[in-house]
């Protein structure tokens, strides 16, 4: 296993068209890293950059404490799995997990060593004699996998490698990954748009937008505590409820003192926001609203409540089947100590000012 550190890492293509810009990260030893972000953040071009399959335009990148600018992909000892797995469609699945190995030299006694254990690991034994065409998905990206293993590399890097598998396998697939990163401790950095992959898989989570780190750290800290616009609203499904405060103020809503005076968008959680009833006592902003739609979503609800002035609907997330009937007027209630409130300009958090009481638990919260 290897630290890999990446210090004002910088890409930029013909044109001036800057893709990374001065990006700082650390990745310790045997740390699960996923970097995360919509569609054109930059979060493969990162990755490739890490692999050597992409130049950098400035900075510095170090795997095991080497500097591995201007080594080629071979010479950084690291293994990529890609999405579409890359299996080599004429060998059989133990020809394809000895390729690497045969190319390098490998003694033939080790070559059907490291083969046989990593065969045991994914549970592929039955398949080292099939093609690729005779395999699952999700059995070829166990190949795909198996083929990084006998490496042994200083690290794993994956690209969106569960894309291309249904819903099902893709949690399956999760799993795995997380079972045999943990069982063989090397550093793997991962790459995804799915935050449920995301938030499953990290040690570190890493939030990227428009070619920078907008906020890293543990997923749990990222959902509770996020420190921008964009890390609030792309963490959770569905995201962050975001109202505008000159809306609610306008639809004459009474803000409370601890509101700061430069928060221009107050943020909070569907599973935060309760039926007035149920916090009576508790400080915070009261609103009048319509359920408009409810979705049952297995062990929980999803009502979309429409507020007078305010765009979009405010989201409530509750344990259970929805008690109401929806098509119904209810007044919301959406707790001081719950908010984030964030510049309407800067996108950053703004703290509230002063600390809060104490909440009722949320599973004592249900509609």
């Amino acid at each position: 296993m290897a630290t890999i550190t990446i210090e004002n890492v910088r890409k930029t293509y013909p044109g001036g068209v800057e893709v990374i810009k001065g990006l700082d990260l650390s990745i310790r030893a045997g740390e699960l890293v996923v970097l995360v972000g919509p569609s054109g953040c930059g979060k493969s071009t990162l990755l490739r950059m890490i692999a050597g399959l992409e130049s950098i335009t400035g900075g510095t990148i170090a795997i095991g404490g080497r500097v591995v600018n201007n080594l080629e992909p071979a010479e950084r000892d690291i293994a990529m799995v890609f999405q579409n797995y890359a299996l080599y469609p004429h060998m059989s699945v133990r020809g394809n997990l000895e390729y690497g190995l045969k190319n390098r030299g490998t003694p033939r006694a080790e070559i059907d060593a490291r083969v046989k254990e990593a065969a045991r690991i994914l549970e592929i034994e039955p398949f080292l004699d099939r093609k690729p065409r005779q395999l699952s998905g999700g059995q070829r990206q166990r190949v795909a996998m198996g083929r990084a293993i006998v490496r042994k590399p200083q690290a794993f890097l994956f690209d969106e490698p569960l894309s291309n598998l249904d819903a099902k396998l893709r949690g399956h697939m999760r799993v795995e990954i997380r079972r045999l990163q943990r069982a063989l401790g090397t550093t793997l950095v991962y790459v995804t748009h799915d935050q449920l992959e995301a938030m499953t898989l990290a040690d570190k989570l890493v939030v990227m937008n428009a070619g920078a780190i907008e906020q890293q750290g543990s997923p749990l800290d990222l959902y509770a505590d996020p420190q921008t616009l964009f890390v609030a609203s792309f963490m959770g499904s569905p995201g962050m409820n975001l109202l505008d405060v000159a809306q609610l103020r306008a639809a004459g809503a009474a803000l409370p003192e601890a509101v700061p005076a430069g928060a221009g968008v107050v943020g909070i959680r569907p599973e935060d926001v309760a039926l007035a009833a149920q916090l009576a006592d508790v400080p915070g902003i009261v609103l009048s609203a319509r359920i408009e739609a409810v979705e049952m979503v297995g062990a929980e609800s999803l009502a979309y409540a429409s507020v007078a002035g305010l765009a979009p609907n405010v989201v409530l997330r509750t344990p259970g089947v929805w008690a109401g009937h929806g098509d119904e007027t209810v007044t919301l209630h959406l707790p001081l100590a719950r908010l984030h409130c964030f510049g309407k300009e800067t996108g950053r958090k703004v703290p509230l000012a002063a600390a809060q009481p104490h909440l009722v638990p949320q599973e004592q919260r249900t509609a």
